[in-house]
């Protein structure tokens, strides 16, 4: 059965969110109905309600707080995407939070989400405190999965510090990423690459090195130190 709801979490500063949106976005290269919700309600900077106009623009139904309300309000937003859920024709993205506070959201919509055909990635930047050893990546894992409630199918890697990310870094994040999956016998599907250092000969190395599918990240969001 052809997957239709893609869960994202990890830890604060793994870049779950940039991948969730761009994801959504590839998503909808060839799917007429896709939607996303943010269902973060820890991280203050990197938020997918801060991406509505792109979004929006992009024909994606973008499930979030009105604009005037900076924190999520869990019963609109689950209202909200349980009836997303009952509409069959569409590719649902959830953001989940990070931590045992954000993860929580989910159990408001757990029964909807099992019941369908659900993906539950796990973004893992090796470059952020907690999830530099196979160690720490594990022990996140189980904390997702005793708060949601689900299981984790798959592993990400988005190893990388925006523009001073090289070759080598997300080369060594890939490693780490494809052991580790490897040990807890989950699949790592995605590695994905900064649009300034996507090309084709780095993609088909890591493609036959891995056998995983390349998402070409395109940096969104900044913090506002940064800006």
């Amino acid at each position: 059965m052809e997957k239709r709801i893609f869960i994202f979490s990890g830890y604060y500063g793994s870049g779950k969110t940039e991948v969730a949106t761009n994801y959504a976005l590839k998503l909808k290269e060839k799917n007429d109905k896709v939607a996303i919700a943010d269902m973060d309600i820890v991280n203050p900077y990197f938020r997918v309600r801060d991406k509505r106009k792109l979004l929006k623009d992009n024909d994606i139904n973008v499930i979030a707080p009105p604009e005037n309300i900076d924190n999520v309000d869990l019963p609109v937003i689950t209202a909200q995407l349980s009836g997303i859920l009952d509409q069959k024709n569409y590719k649902v993205v959830l953001d989940l939070g990070g931590d045992d506070l954000g993860t929580t959201p989910l159990g408001s919509i757990k029964n909807k989400v099992e019941k369908e055909d659900n993906e539950l990635y796990v973004v893992v930047n090796i470059n952020r405190p907690f999830t530099e050893t196979m160690r720490g990546i594990k022990k996140m894992i189980k904390m997702i999965e005793n708060v949601s409630k689900l299981k984790v199918s798959s592993l990400i890697s988005n190893t990388h510090m925006k523009e001073d990310t090289d070759y080598e870094m997300i080369e060594e994040g890939a490693k780490i990423v494809s052991k580790t999956a490897e040990e807890l016998d989950l699949s790592f599907d995605i590695v994905s690459i900064p649009y300034f250092l996507d090309n084709k000969g780095f993609r088909e190395e890591m493609i036959d090195r891995y056998d995983v599918e390349i998402l070409e990240l395109e940096l969104f969001y900044k913090t506002p130190w940064a800006v």
